[in-house]
């Protein structure tokens, strides 16, 4: 230290030393922020801003949440949710589905008995090609399902 204290004393009485010892200085002035400089209002629970309530807290919400918006879109709603009804199944379209169905399962048992492969194999596919084929010829489309020129085919 003691052969240094020329330098020291050089650096302490520099441009830069001064600087730093005014900000210093004006920083230690500066009011500092402190909590009881604040109002009582600005904390939760207290005041106007607590919701007109003294001590309320979040958890004494007595309104509705976002949490409730099922009940408040259903409250006084006209929809009422459609009940479909299967009307009765025609016996050409359950046979053709049942053919096509057996046909599938036929097939499958095909892979699984080698030894009958054939036969069910054979089986299954006549079967599977008459359900499907049944099925799409008496598939009625859109246009001959319309009630009228707006129907859009639009069906529940």
């Amino acid at each position: 230290m003691a052969s240094h204290s020329e330098d020291l004393n050089d650096v302490a009485r520099s441009r830069s030393a001064r600087k730093f010892d005014r900000a210093a200085k004006k920083a230690e002035k500066q009011a500092r922020f402190d909590v009881r400089d604040l109002k009582s209002e600005a904390f939760a629970g207290n005041g106007p801003n607590a919701g007109g309530f003294a001590g309320a807290g979040p958890r004494d919400h007595t309104g509705r949440s976002w949490l409730d918006v099922d009940e408040v879109m259903d409250e006084g709603s006209p929809f009422t949710p459609p009940n479909p009804e299967i009307g009765s199944v025609r016996k050409a379209t359950l046979l053709f589905v049942a053919l096509l169905v057996l046909g599938v399962l036929c097939l499958a048992l095909a892979l699984f008995v080698p030894g009958l492969s054939s036969l069910f194999g054979a089986a299954g596919g006549v079967m599977t090609l008459l359900g499907a084929a049944g099925l799409f010829a008496r598939h009625r489309g859109h246009s001959e399902t319309r009630a009228d020129i707006f129907d859009d085919g639009a069906r529940v």
